[in-house]
């Protein structure tokens, strides 16, 4: 068994598909007194307190999601930059009462706003904070020191010597704590997670470009080596990926000796349910050495290309990218819309949320997500099922009529598919993704899946229109695209659209 082992991912990913049938055969009951906290918390560490005059950024949401600063740029971060960049990616940006429990919300999106995702730190060269390893604190925003020292090299000889990490002044980590999103999703949940950490993850490679600051996404690493050094079980909580953040130019220096973490944390809930369907493909996509991970890194695949079932192509100039919000105020003013009101958005801007989304981050992983859509009311365009090629920005339309009903029935009967303008479906051909990469693979198509939804999440805010995730029945999906869809797996759904609460805002 292990990663290349690529049965076990075909194995969970048939085993938790939604069906109509199956949907209204497994019911699933929320346990309210067994909700688990949305925070992990560390009360035996020593803790930094992050700035909390912020002064978001105002660089236009658009360009900060559709570019990104060179790799090789030295620019310097200090911890006011920091801070930006970490609230951005998982501050708390709002809280609310419903029914006399408080819900808190955070600056990415999240599956039932269940926050599985934690962010760990490693500071190497960061102005105004100590080298060392912390942990994210967003309720507080504050920094929980968990080690002293530089761990770059430790960080870097797990990841095969990855160079972005060597000479990078921060390096991010994100992890998911399985059992608060299993507690609503059961062992469907691992895939969401991976949703979670990438509309994190769209959020902070955004806020780093507005800080000039240049960054790249790695998931190929030696998990054993990475649970270590942050003082996780690699169970209940398990890593997902490293970010490096900027450059320092400098020769990376060894790593302190690397001995136990014994913090300890207060638990979650009063018990846990375990689900071995999802500890089994966790297990089973795990890397077990450096040399697992260079065999993996930097992998190509080829391009998306124009398949069959193409009736006609079109293309949109996209909106000028500055013709949009800030970005630290989208953020900021990010929600999840509830109800959509069944009007138009003109078809630049959908062109300009799907070019800003579809964009591959700069990572050791290839482009594995192709992005399918369904319009309902799109000015300029008409109502259709449609493919979007990344390269050129075309539309396909792979089949004319209104098919408002099919796109409500496709996310589990949810109005937010009949209501809305567009619903963006992003799928990935899981066979050659687990071909490619084992599967880690799997792993990272989901990842990247929510990177992407992720930033249409901002851009339509940025727009001053709506977006919400959605989940959907799976099979049934792949059907109503096809043939063009044939072989591919959806991933997430997106719902585009303007907000039944209030009018349209316009545009700066």
């Amino acid at each position: 068994m292990g990663n290349r082992d690529i049965e076990a991912a075909r194995h969970y990913h048939n085993l938790t598909k939604h069906s109509y049938t199956n949907v209204r055969t497994s019911p699933h009951s929320l346990d309210w007194d067994n909700r688990p906290m949305p925070y992990k918390i560390y009360p035996g560490t020593g803790a930094v307190a992050l700035p909390r005059e912020l002064n978001l950024s105002t660089m236009p949401t658009l360009k900060a999601i559709s570019s990104e600063a060179p790799a090789d740029a030295q620019v310097a971060i200090d911890l006011d930059s920091l801070t930006r960049i970490l609230f951005c990616a998982g501050g708390l940006t709002r809280s609310t009462s419903v029914g006399g429990d408080q819900y808190h919300f955070r600056a990415a999106a999240s599956a039932g706003a269940l926050y599985p995702i934690e962010i760990y730190l490693a500071s190497s060269d960061v102005d105004g904070l100590e080298a060392g390893l912390y942990h994210f604190s967003p309720a507080d925003l504050k920094l929980r020191g968990l080690r002293r020292g530089d761990w770059r090299a430790t960080a870097s000889e797990a990841a095969a010597n990855r160079k972005s990490l060597e000479s990078a002044r921060a390096i991010v980590f994100l992890s998911a704590i399985f059992w608060r999103s299993t507690w609503k999703y059961r062992a469907r949940a691992y895939r969401y997670c991976f949703w979670d950490a990438g509309t994190i993850l769209a959020n902070l490679t955004a806020a780093a470009t507005a800080e000039g600051v240049g960054c790249e996404v790695v998931t190929a690493f030696d998990d054993r080596a990475l649970e270590a050094l942050i003082g996780i079980d690699g169970e209940r909580e398990g890593p997902v990926c490293m970010v490096a953040l900027g450059n320092t130019g400098k020769t990376i220096l060894a790593s302190p000796k690397l001995d136990p973490l014994t913090f300890e944390t207060i638990p979650l809930s009063k018990e846990e349910v375990v689900y071995p369907d999802l500890q089994a493909i966790h297990r089973e996509s795990r890397l077990e050495s450096a040399r697992d991970a260079a065999e993996i890194a930097d992998v190509v695949i080829g391009a998306d290309t124009k398949a069959p079932g193409v009736v006609d192509s079109r293309s949109f100039e996209s909106l000028e990218l500055d013709e949009c919000l800030g970005l630290g105020e989208t953020i900021v003013r990010r929600g999840s819309t509830r109800t959509f009101a069944q009007s138009a958005i003109a078809a630049e801007e959908l062109a300009a949320i799907l070019s800003a989304s579809s964009r591959h981050p700069r990572a050791d992983f290839p482009p594995l997500v192709e992005t399918y859509f369904i319009v309902n009311a799109v000015e300029g365009l008409e109502d259709g099922a449609y493919y979007f090629r990344r390269r050129g920005g075309q539309f396909d339309l792979l089949k004319r009529g209104s098919f408002r009903g099919e796109a409500g029935y496709l996310c589990l009967e949810q109005r937010l598919g009949y209501d809305c303008s567009a619903l963006l479906v992003y799928m990935a051909d899981l066979e050659c993704a687990l071909g490619s990469l084992g599967n880690r693979g799997y792993r990272d198509a989901h990842l990247e899946a929510g990177i992407a939804g992720g930033r249409a999440y901002v851009a339509a805010y940025s727009l001053g229109l709506g977006a919400t995730g959605l989940t959907f029945y799976d099979d049934d999906t792949t059907k109503f695209f096809e043939p063009h869809a044939t072989g591919k797996s959806p991933l997430l759904m997106v719902a585009i659209g303007v907000p039944r609460s209030q009018t349209k805002l316009p545009n700066p």
